[in-house]
């Protein structure tokens, strides 16, 4: 194909660097996406390591590395220098000069990560922006958009660090670029680079700057370089905006035209970290960034849309802040994308996509956490439309107060692995929703005054310090509990109940427990069913694991998200909760904080958090 081939030309000023053309059957929206990453050079330099080329000095071997953005981390693929060709000539992706390779090759790599060159058929140019780029990337068809919707989104991305990516789509059938008379390229990717308001004969007119990366393709239509409109502005304004036009291949046109030729925008929004590598982003005002990977659990905190009253404040709550010392409204964009496959060689097992969106709730400062009877009272201040995507995004200003942002399916239930990321252009304070962990102490002893004890319960005491030894072990526990199990307990208990609750009071792992704390034991158990009785089904003994929470609420226990997560997992079933795993529960929160305690008080140091300690009590 070539005698003496190139990676790539070294010359980093020339605006056909990184030219390329799709080739008869080469991906548009990959070539669209790495034309638009012109601008950034930085940006393309990540995806397209400069470490190699053909000749000894970058140890050629035949294989190339490039590298993709996939939830949320950077994938390196590998792939030879073998490419498809007809008649000696590239078919798919290649740069203009016909002696540089990596286009092609990265095509390639591209074309491997999603499993073959037939699958990028089914790409769009958002999908291939946000694997070259990973930031969060909007989508908005301008043929059917509001377009003083398009102006507002224009006007609030241009001044922040957003790439805004303009194109003009062909029909389906012709994939070939063409030069409309306008002077406009179809199937090629622009970069709004400004905006500005200028008045003339005609009155007041909304302008937009864009640029061609490759210095071709400028606009010949209305304020275009020698249009007659540049006459009627005055000498100030001609020379303000002919400064702002520093760079070949840019130009103006009015906003209304703007609107009317091109049919898609795509905005990538930047986190600071790469606005910091980007030094052709620093004229721009950079964003504030908070991230989180996360998880919904069927039966934990998978608790579908808004629509689901009882579960939806069970899905995962991120609080937003902003201080009410400000007097500007805060710009942010809210980002949720789903753990997605680009490549599963056996269909049957490929992992489908759901339908995921997020809601904005506006909660009162002092408001800690979402609750099912907020959410029954309270609409939504904005709820996305739930998309069966790999990510979801919205862009929208937020005036100060608190605000709780959380991350959902559109139905309960559903497993699945998520990527949070918020965008604010003010200072802001963001953090997930969580609780300590804490017991209320004595609450069994608060039950043993003389005013809490009827006169049949001290009957049935009487009789049990009458009848058994001063030490009793689980099976007499279980006889005892089983005697009176209606005064204590939702069903009748197992000797694997009786064993747990020796636990509580067995200080030296004897197996058994004295007599006279019988009575804190049912104290308890009283308590914990009065609990249980205001979430139980009727009277059959179980609730839905999503009460788990306010339970332990109603017993006096607050639990961090980490902690419940693990009790969902080991004492419910088919997102149920029974009475009986309840208490088992509840024994083990207590004996953890006793025993976290206990080492406190004699390790000055504890090298264990009390949650750990939860953990490895529960879970063992």
């Amino acid at each position: 194909m070539c005698q003496r081939p190139r990676f790539l030309n070294d010359n980093a000023n020339d605006v056909c660097r990184f030219a390329v053309d799709a080739g008869e059957l080469g991906d548009q929206w990959l070539t669209a996406a790495v034309a638009s990453l012109a601008l950034t050079p930085r940006f393309l330099d990540r995806i397209i390591p400069l470490d190699q080329g053909f000749d000894n000095s970058n140890s050629y071997c035949g294989v190339f590395r490039f590298r993709f953005w996939h939830f949320g981390e950077w994938k390196d693929v590998m792939v030879d220098d073998r490419l498809p060709t007809f008649k000696g000539r590239l078919v798919y992706l290649h740069c203009l000069n016909a002696t540089e390779f990596w286009a092609a090759l990265l095509e390639k790599a591209y074309a491997k990560f999603y499993g073959g060159y037939e699958n990028l058929q089914q790409g769009s140019t958002t999908r291939a922006l946000q694997d070259l780029t990973g930031g969060i990337v909007q989508s908005f068809s301008l043929t059917h958009q509001d377009r003083y919707l398009t102006f507002q989104v224009l006007n609030s991305a241009v001044p922040r660090s957003s790439l805004l990516i303009s194109t003009i789509a062909q029909d389906k059938e012709n994939k070939r670029q063409l030069r409309l008379r306008n002077g406009l390229i179809t199937q090629h990717a622009y970069s709004v680079t400004g905006l500005a308001r200028v008045r003339g004969v005609s009155g007041e007119t909304p302008l937009v700057r864009l640029r061609n990366p490759w210095a071709k393709g400028e606009w010949t239509g209305a304020w275009s370089e020698r249009s007659w409109e540049w006459d009627g502005l005055s000498a100030r304004d001609k020379e303000l905006l002919s400064l702002r036009v520093t760079n070949d291949g840019e130009f103006w046109m009015s906003f209304d035209d703007f609107a009317k030729h091109f049919t898609q925008l795509d905005l990538v929004h930047v986190g600071p970290d790469d606005w910091m590598l980007e030094s052709a982003l620093h004229s721009k005002q950079p964003w504030r960034a908070v991230l989180a990977r996360r998880r919904w659990r069927a039966g934990y905190n998978a608790g579908g849309g808004p629509s689901f009253i009882d579960t939806t404040s069970m899905n995962p709550q991120f609080h937003v802040q902003i201080p009410r010392t400000s007097n500007n409204k805060c710009h942010v964009v809210v980002s949720i994308t789903q753990l997605y496959e680009t490549f599963c060689a056996d269909i049957k097992k490929r992992k489908p996509l759901y339908a995921i969106g997020f809601a904005v709730y506006e909660v009162p400062h002092s408001m800690p956490r979402l609750t099912q009877h907020f959410v029954a009272e309270q609409k939504p201040l904005d709820v996305t439309n739930h998309s069966v995507a790999r990510e979801v995004v919205t862009f929208f200003t937020l005036p100060p107060g608190d605000y709780i942002v959380v991350p959902q399916t559109n139905i309960p239930n559903l497993d699945g692995k998520f990527l949070l990321r918020i965008l604010t252009d003010e200072q802001s304070n963001i953090w997930e929703v969580n609780e300590d962990n804490m017991v209320i102490k004595n609450i069994g002893a608060e039950f043993m005054q003389e005013t809490q004890v009827s006169l049949t319960e001290k009957v049935i005491l009487n009789k049990i310090l009458a009848k058994y030894p001063p030490e009793i072990d689980a099976s007499q526990l279980q006889k005892i509990l089983r005697a009176h199990w209606k005064l204590y307990l939702s069903e009748k208990p197992s000797l694997e109940l009786c064993k747990t609750l020796i636990m509580l009071r067995d200080f030296n792992i004897s197996g058994k427990i004295n007599v006279v704390d019988i009575p804190i034991l049912m104290s308890l158990l009283q308590f914990w069913r009065l609990a249980f009785q205001k979430f139980e089904r009727g009277n059959s003994g179980k609730t839905s694991s999503y009460n788990f929470r306010p339970l332990l609420w109603e017993a006096g226990c607050t639990v961090s998200n980490k902690v419940l997560e693990c009790l969902v997992l080991r004492f419910t079933k088919n997102r149920v909760l029974t009475a009986e795993n309840y208490i088992m529960a509840m024994v083990r929160l207590h004996l953890s904080h006793e025993r976290h305690h206990s080492i406190d008080s004699k390790i000055k140091s504890n090298p264990l958090s009390l949650e750990e300690m939860i953990l490895m009590t529960t879970y063992s």
